[in-house]
């Protein structure tokens, strides 16, 4: 006897909304969304962190953001 679930593509679905090339995203923008998560912008500024690692910074905590998300609602669906 065995039991699967199909997952379809929800989650890629859900992280393609992400996507963003990093030309698309402003400092500020990414700078807001790493202070809402709850890093603290004046000790992120003392590391120096360059643009590149800023929006990597900020694309994990989307991605982060789109999968909790996504498993809260595959939660519900059962």
């Amino acid at each position: 006897m065995s039991t699967s679930i199909s997952l379809g593509k929800g989650i890629g679905k859900h992280l393609s909304s992400i996507l963003v090339d990093e030309d698309g995203v402003s400092l500020e923008n990414i700078w807001q969304t790493i202070t809402d998560f709850g890093i603290n912008r004046e000790d992120l500024k003392k590391l120096n962190p360059t643009y590149q690692e800023l929006f990597e910074i900020y694309s994990a905590i989307r991605a982060y953001r789109i999968s909790v998300k996504y498993l809260k609602e595959l939660k519900n669906k059962f």
